[in-house]
């Protein structure tokens, strides 16, 4: 069934159209780009002649051939090139935030299929004599839990694209959502872990410490398979630079001085290694100003711009020359009606 829509996107891509999106990102974040607002748009639009599907997430998930998780995905890059959108070509294999607790024993969970979004997962039973019994035993296995699937998809990914020489060039394969390493422990602890915080300090760190080394080991996998590049990579359709992007949606329930000590020293370990963007869902002003000094930390996203003083996110991003990604161009552009100067690190869209 698939075939038919690579061969579909493979004949719509224009390579000059293409290159040209890629040139505008690179500007960006190569400073050429001094505008206060960067809004990338291909240069015309490339509509399909073809009916796309709509796939439920929860198909995709349980398709063990991997062709409806392929297929979910590139719709994202249809719609792209049906609109002349900025976002480069990019899927994933989409199971979800649960990928690393499973490596930890965590049961995923599918949503409702009529809710048609990605699955989460328990918190692992036994309470904090079970992570002290996942600290004893060192790195998981790789292939638990949803660990080898995922690669298996990014197999799949590979071996179709390789068939489709403008789709292996232009529709980037980019890493899975393996989110950042405490809320990794939030998801495999659950809510328990903020009072551990207080009552078992020393054992969350050990075990964050073992979630970090199973993330360095999981992604060094997978860049094993999926090379990056040294300079700017995919996430999303963003390109950045650095190999890797870090959520941190559960740091928004830290203050700054727990964010600290539990939850920097690991982002530290991660973007000194691998460079690259951070993520967080809800209000984030807070913590945002302990990354500045991070080294390998080039580009922040934020989801909820309402939730936020952003004034003193701009302050913490882009006055220090670290970039915002995806903001919200409402809110970007009414920034910059009111005198706000992004000094080129401004992605809006």
């Amino acid at each position: 069934m698939i075939d038919k829509y690579l061969e579909d996107l493979e004949k719509r891509i224009n390579p000059a159209v293409e290159d040209d999106l890629e040139r505008q990102w690179s500007d960006f974040w190569n400073n050429k780009d001094q505008s206060d607002l960067f809004c990338p748009k291909r240069k015309a639009a490339a509509e399909s002649a073809l009916k796309w599907p709509e796939i439920n997430i929860n198909d995709a998930i349980n398709d063990n051939t991997f062709e409806l998780m392929m297929l979910k995905e590139l719709c994202g890059y249809n719609f792209q090139l049906n609109s002349a959108g900025g976002y480069v070509g990019a899927i994933r294999t989409n199971y979800g935030t649960a990928i690393m607790p499973s490596l930890f024993g965590t049961e995923v969970y599918l949503m409702d299929a009529q809710h048609n979004t990605l699955p989460g997962s328990y918190p692992l039973p036994g309470g904090i004599d079970a992570i002290s019994g996942l600290i004893d035993a060192g790195i998981p296995d790789l292939d638990g839990g949803q660990g080898a699937q995922v690669m298996e998809c990014a197999e799949y990914y590979l071996e179709k694209l390789e068939q489709y020489p403008k789709l292996k060039k232009y529709c980037h394969i980019y890493h899975p959502d393996l989110q950042s390493s405490f809320d990794i422990c939030e998801v495999v602890r659950g809510c328990d872990l903020f009072l551990d915080l207080y009552d078992e300090p020393e054992i969350i760190k050990n075990f964050l410490s073992l979630i970090t080394d199973t993330y360095e080991a999981y992604i060094d996998r997978w860049f094993e398979l999926v090379k990056p590049s040294e300079e700017l990579n995919v996430h999303y359709g963003w390109i950045h630079r650095g190999k890797v992007r870090l959520s941190l949606d559960s740091c928004m329930n830290l203050s700054p001085e727990m964010y600290n000590e539990f939850a920097k020293p690991y982002d530290t370990r991660l973007l000194g290694k691998y460079g690259g963007i951070v993520h967080s869902c809800g209000k984030v002003d807070h913590f945002v100003p302990c990354l500045s000094d991070i080294k390998g930390y080039y580009g922040f996203n934020l989801s909820q711009p309402e939730y936020n003083d952003m004034e003193a996110i701009y302050k913490e991003t882009v006055d220090k020359g670290i970039k915002i990604m995806a903001l919200n161009l409402n809110t970007a552009s009414e920034s910059v009606a009111a005198g706000r100067k992004m000094h080129g690190n401004m992605m809006a869209i």
